[in-house]
């Protein structure tokens, strides 16, 4: 047996009397029956010292004083013993007695201290869970609800701060930043407002100084990054602040509970300074403002990034747009493609400068739009300006001056440009979303590759922002998922594109977009008025408000369907429009609930039979029961952070007789899902299995084998999934399995190796995966594998007799435990 202690006090002696131990026992006969009974001492306690000095190095402990004491008078005695000679008599037999007491004291000793040591550490973590209780108990005596817990994971619920860029042009900004630092570090001053017209810089400049090593210093993870916009729900974002914290979320009820809960999560963590960044607040949310006030709680700043001055808080910062020289410089940075000097003639690029108002968004949009072309394109982009001055508000100038930069976008780019304008201001686009929408409209791939292509371009060209998600490599997306990726758009963005959309007699519009407050409809639709509309793509969106009948609508044309709501507490229904049982040409269907908690889904069987893919999210749908429906077209259904496990309430009603076209299946943060339903084994069509993030599915149907057209199986961060089907080696069309973080996942199927055409498989973060069955040799397409790095000694055999394998190991990251707020 080896011996293996790298490094503390405790392994590093034990393995050195071990060693000392074996090596006197075979060259010295004189000790060696005393000495061989202390070598069966030492083996029968090395596994559990091991392991009780990892633990100790983990934790920076140095318990187990007594034993170390033992074992390094043991080596002192050991090597005594070596210079004995053989005729000294007396002292063979003084080391053979000392011999004989240190075998029986180390185990006496280890028989002593463990148990107790053990004792001690248990109740030390029972101490630690009844304190982490009581932390996240979060209870308030007198709710009806008894601080019922809901879960709300989600990109939408994330409160971390964004990115920021490395370079910010002006010196006005490094100014801002100073002032703003000085004014956070102090003592005193707790709401800060950064005010300046759309466009100017205020969210990047708040973010570039929430990421400053002194603020990051000072505060640590306490800051926290809210986007308010105009629609603002206090619930909501209070809930969001307390899951961010890693408290159990309760049930709000109203916004006077909100407040009271508000102020005892900052009163909890306000023990450590705390800064709260309340992004884009609009002039009638004051009264809003005022309830995330607590003077009282000490080092605790607000700051507020806003169009609007709010001249009754502790400070105000006034941010400019950038001077002539500035923009000069920005606007050089942004329309160079290389180290090569432009061809513009300064007077051209002074007139762009002049044009932009010193604007940084509207200098980096038009300047993407006139990167790379001939000066005569900028002088009749300048005439075009000049001829067609908007007046359409406020922000005219700045609005105007976009809208000419998409005048060069080719006619698919603008069409993708203005679809983002169907979702909520200030949220999380899901590019999965964006796919659906634009491979049914657009006829573009069904693997989304062209529809990420095009998000790109328009992220090229400061149209629209790509946040990805996850894990460091989850942008890969070998498996054409895109699950880890999010669109977002600028507000002023988002509001020029709706004007563009909004163009023309709204019975002739592309797009129609309702953004319903309350229960008011627009004049033109009421019981009395339901005008037929030409709209092939339609949103809608509600607040928490509503709870109006919808009157009819008639949709005949309509493809894409967008709808967007939030639940009050006491309803926490939604009702489908009866127009979609109608909409024959819908294609596409994507209900999106913004509320903390999902929300019932009524009317569920109007929707039609044409439908092609459907997006669910924070939704109650029983998923298990949709054998009553028949969608023979749909193509793709996805569901995120739905309640969808309800039992069937029909024997007959199959899953697999609904939904019998079905090509891709995605379930994503559904943590009521523990099984699924046999019958999806009868989806012949289907190519597209991903169950990602359902914590509390333990199992997968044993005849998945049946599904013979699958090619990609994603079953990354099931955590409690405790092995994978052994039918699975019959899925011959399978080209990607991604088990990564299945912490239970214990073994392979043992004929996995019958997967002749699997590319690329990904096991990182399985941690009990300790072995390979032997058929994995078998595998000879396989072309990439992604594991940790002390799982590559696994792959090392089928390396050799595969050139073309391609082996990432990575270190084990941190692992991201933000699912356990469900």
């Amino acid at each position: 047996m080896s011996v293996d202690f790298v490094g503390s006090a405790v392994g590093t002696a034990f393995g050195e009397l071990f060693a000392l131990v074996k090596e006197v026992v075979q060259t010295i006969a004189v000790f060696q029956e005393q000495l061989k009974k202390i070598e069966s001492t030492l083996d029968s306690i090395y596994p559990i010292m091991r392991d009780i000095d990892e633990f100790n190095r983990r934790m920076d402990r140095k318990d187990l004083g007594k034993i170390r004491a033992l074992i390094n008078d043991g080596k002192d005695m050991v090597k005594k013993c070596l210079k004995i000679k053989k005729f000294n008599l007396y002292e063979r037999y003084k080391y053979s007695k000392k011999l004989t007491e240190l075998d029986a004291t180390l185990f006496r000793e280890f028989q002593l201290s463990v148990p107790l040591t053990t004792a001690r550490n248990t109740m030390e973590i029972l101490t630690v869970l009844t304190d982490f209780r009581e932390e996240v108990r979060m209870h308030h005596s007198g709710l009806a609800n008894d601080g019922a817990i809901q879960s709300g994971l989600g990109a939408s619920g994330n409160l971390a701060v964004p990115e920021a860029p490395d370079f910010i042009v002006g010196s006005e900004v490094e100014a801002s930043l100073r002032k703003l630092k000085g004014r956070l570090l102090e003592e005193g001053v707790s709401v800060i407002v950064v005010t300046a017209p759309g466009g100017c810089g205020k969210t990047t400049l708040v973010a570039k100084l929430c990421h400053d090593l002194d603020i990051e210093g000072k505060f640590h993870n306490n800051i926290m990054f809210i986007r308010v916009s105009k629609k603002l729900n206090l619930t909501d974002i209070v809930q969001k602040m307390i899951q961010h914290k890693n408290f159990l979320v309760p049930i709000i009820e109203t916004e006077d509970f909100a407040v009271q809960y508000l102020q005892q999560l900052l009163e909890k963590i306000g023990q450590n300074p705390v800064l709260l960044v309340l992004d884009d607040v609009w002039t009638e949310s004051k009264s809003f403002l005022d309830k995330f006030v607590f003077k009282k709680i000490k080092d605790y700043k607000i700051v507020v990034t806003s169009r609007y001055e709010f001249p009754d808080v502790d400070f105000v910062h006034h941010l400019n747009p950038l001077n002539k020289g500035e923009a000069l410089q920005l606007l050089h940075r942004s329309v160079t493609i290389t180290d090569r000097s432009m061809s513009v003639p300064d007077d051209l690029l002074e007139q762009v400068v002049n044009r932009c108002k010193g604007l940084p968004l509207a200098l980096t949009v038009v300047a993407k739009s006139l990167r790379g072309k001939d000066p005569s394109f900028w002088e009749t982009k300048l005439l075009d300006w000049s001829e067609r001055r908007s007046l359409l508000r406020s922000d005219s100038d700045v609005l105007d001056c976009l809208r000419k930069s998409l005048d060069d976008l080719d006619g698919e780019i603008k069409e993708c440009f203005l679809d983002l304008s169907l979702f909520p201001e200030d949220r999380k686009i899901p590019a999965t979303a964006l796919i659906d929408m634009w491979v049914e409209l657009y006829k573009l791939d069904f693997s989304g590759v062209r529809a990420i292509a095009d998000l790109n371009k328009l992220v090229y060209r400061n149209l629209a922002d790509l946040i990805v998600t996850g894990p460091k490599d989850s942008n890969k997306d070998d498996d054409k998922c895109y699950s880890s990726y999010y669109a977002m758009q600028h507000d002023l963005l988002r509001e020029m594109a709706i004007l563009e959309c909004n163009k023309g007699e709204v019975e002739e519009r592309e797009r129609l977009i309702l953004d319903l407050t309350g229960n008011s409809f627009p004049d033109w639709w009421s019981e009395q008025k339901q005008p037929t509309l030409n709209a092939r793509l339609v949103s809608i969106s509600t607040d928490k408000t509503f709870s109006r009948p919808w009157p009819n609508l008639q949709l005949p044309k309509v493809e894409a369907l967008v709808l967007n709501f939030e639940t009050n507490i006491r309803t926490k229904t939604y009702v489908l429009l009866e127009f979609i049982e109608k909409a024959d040409k819908l294609k596409l269907l994507i209900v999106t609930n913004y509320s903390f908690s999902p929300a019932e889904l009524r009317n569920f069987h109007v929707i039609g039979s044409n439908l092609k893919r459907m997006r669910l999210e924070r939704i109650t749908v029983p998923f298990l029961s949709m054998g009553q429906l028949r969608l023979p077209c749909l193509q793709k259904i996805s569901f995120f952070m739905c309640n969808i496990s309800q039992a069937s309430t029909s024997d007959d009603a199959k899953i697999s007789d609904a939904i019998l076209g079905l090509v891709e299946l995605h379930i994503d943060y559904c943590n009521d899902l523990m099984a699924l339903p046999d019958d999806i084994c009868e989806i012949k069509p289907l190519k597209k299995l991903s169950i990602t993030n359902c914590h509390n599915l333990s199992a997968l149907p044993e005849q998945i084998g049946q599904l013979v057209s699958l090619e990609v199986v994603r079953l990354n961060s099931c955590t409690n999934l405790s092995q994978v089907p052994d039918s699975i080696r019959t899925l011959q069309e399978l080209i990607s399995l991604n088990i990564s973080d299945c912490l239970s996942l214990s073994t392979l199927p043992d004929q996995i190796g019958q997967l002749v055409n699997l590319k690329s498989m990904n096991m990182r973060g399985c941690l009990r995966l300790s072995k390979l069955p032997r058929s994995i040799m078998r595998l000879r397409n396989l072309r990439k594998v992604d594991c940790d790095e002390e799982k590559e000694g696994l792959w090392a055999p089928l390396k050799s007799s595969l050139n073309s394998l391609k082996i990432i190991a990575s270190e084990e990251e941190e692992a991201n435990l933000n699912w356990l707020n469900d």
